[in-house]
């Protein structure tokens, strides 16, 4: 029940307890008549986090819906993997009641307060501080406890608002929480607890916790303060802190009351190991970031020179390449043959992908259709050295597309080029793979395949003196 939001919810409002407003959505059709009682924006969550379908599981995470068209996008999405819980975006602070229970009955409660939040939307806590237990969030938590008979550990999940006193359950974590090191750095040492509880029988007495206890999970903190920096979230779900907040929640390091996850004196390799891990990750991107710029210039270098338009220009036969070939090089090709420039150059698609004849991927199939575009009798193909011998130029999608022709086809990297760039031969040049995304992803995607398309149609109307 702990698992499932939905019943979760259910047990909470049977309890009296205040809960977001909530709609469990099984089928698209459902969201229609509900969107004009519903208050943008609207959180749109996995009834459970791990989704499955045909293609296997997929871990899923929450969306937000600003208006009807992206709340219908974001359920489909979501429904391709199980239910969707369509929920009320609640503002407050996060704020955790963290406690053990024998049988029903807390023994031990803690309570901390969410300072910084991985994602900036809400997630996992980098930044927290130990705070006084507020009485109606802990009898909230008593019922829930008493309920389920509910034996060990748990954290109930609020928002909470500490001037007018309303809060909402968001959700129970039926077992250690990432904020665990916080509890045990303030007093509350729950893994002991736990420990006398299923061993002993019994949690001893213990002394109040101690309140204004910070503590900081240092790799997703800096991850924190590179998402601030760089203003990722959408707007109007997040008040991002000024460089004054900023700078006082970094000074707390400096305090007797601040703690570390990892790093601590009375056990210091953990930490060490934690700082390598840090070092080396930054070390990792910024070495792929400067390897990938390095690449893009390569790969620019053609569009640049007029190699790849000369070499386009001449061509009477293409071949579009993506991974899977069921969305952005499928697309291409029937997108292609859509243009008049395909009555003199014939084009085909492949991918990388082992399995042949699967079809194109729904969502896609409708955000062509929408293009006048027919997927529907699509059979994926996977690239062969044939192909390849047989095409005057190689459009792919992604670098690493690049890296696989020249690496599986050497003689072909001279005539492989990235369709982004026949768009816009300064910009990035890749089009991401949309594959069990939002769909406004798959329509972007679509649009930059068109446009690359577009780019190659003229190219070769050029050539050929039709403009």
């Amino acid at each position: 029940m702990a698992l499932d939001k939905d019943r979760t919810l259910a047990l909470a409002a049977q309890l009296g307890i205040p809960v977001p407003a909530s709609h469990l959505i099984t089928g698209l059709e459902q969201v229609g008549p509900l969107a004009a009682t519903l208050r943008m924006p609207v959180v749109v969550k996995p009834a459970r986090s791990i989704g499955e379908n045909a293609q296997g599981r997929r871990q899923l995470s929450v969306d937000y819906a600003f208006d009807q068209r992206g709340l219908e996008a974001s359920v489909e999405h979501q429904l391709r993997f199980g239910p969707v819980l369509l929920q009320e975006y609640v503002r407050g602070q996060g704020v955790g009641i963290e406690l053990i229970a024998d049988r029903g009955e807390i023994v031990f409660a803690f309570q901390h307060q969410r300072l910084h939040e991985v994602p900036l939307t809400g997630g996992g806590s980098s930044l927290r501080v130990s705070v006084p237990i507020a009485p109606p969030l802990l009898e909230a938590s008593r019922k829930l406890m008493r309920a389920l008979s509910w034996h060990g550990v748990a954290m109930v999940e609020f928002k909470w608002e500490p001037a007018s006193g309303a809060f909402s359950l968001m959700e129970i974590n039926g077992r250690f929480w990432g904020s665990l090191p916080l509890a045990v750095a303030a007093g509350a040492d729950f893994p002991a607890m736990l420990y006398e509880l299923m061993i002993e029988g019994r949690v001893r007495e213990r002394p109040p916790y101690r309140t204004g206890i910070y503590c900081r999970k240092l790799s997703s903190d800096i991850y924190w303060h590179e998402q601030i920096l760089r203003r990722d979230a959408p707007a109007g779900l997040v008040e991002f802190p000024d460089g004054a907040r900023l700078a006082r929640d970094l000074f707390k390091i400096v305090s007797p009351r601040h703690h570390f996850d990892v790093q601590q004196w009375r056990d210091p390799l953990p930490g060490l190991v934690d700082l390598a891990r840090i070092g080396a990750n930054y070390l990792e991107r910024l070495g792929r970031l400067f390897r990938e710029k390095r690449a893009r210039a390569a790969l620019r270098k053609p569009w640049r020179d007029g190699h790849a338009a000369a070499r386009i220009g001449q061509a009477r036969r293409l071949l579009f390449i993506c991974y899977g070939n069921i969305n952005r090089s499928a697309l291409a090709e029937r997108y292609f043959h859509s243009l008049p420039a395909s009555r003199h150059v014939e084009a085909i698609s492949a991918g990388f992908h082992e399995t042949e004849g699967r079809p194109a991927d729904p969502v896609m199939v409708e955000v062509a259709a929408a293009s006048g575009i027919d997927l529907r009798d699509w059979s994926s193909r996977k690239v062969t050295r044939d192909m390849i011998d047989a095409s005057d130029v190689v459009l792919v999608m992604e670098d690493r597309h690049y890296r696989q022709i020249a690496t599986l086809f050497p003689d072909a990297a001279e005539r492989t080029f990235l369709l982004g760039m026949a768009a816009d031969a300064r910009g990035e040049g890749e089009i991401a793979d949309p594959y069990g995304r939002p769909r406004h992803l798959y329509e972007r995607c679509a649009g930059q395949v068109r446009g690359g398309v577009d780019a190659i149609a003229g190219l070769l109307r050029h050539a050929s003196g039709q403009g």
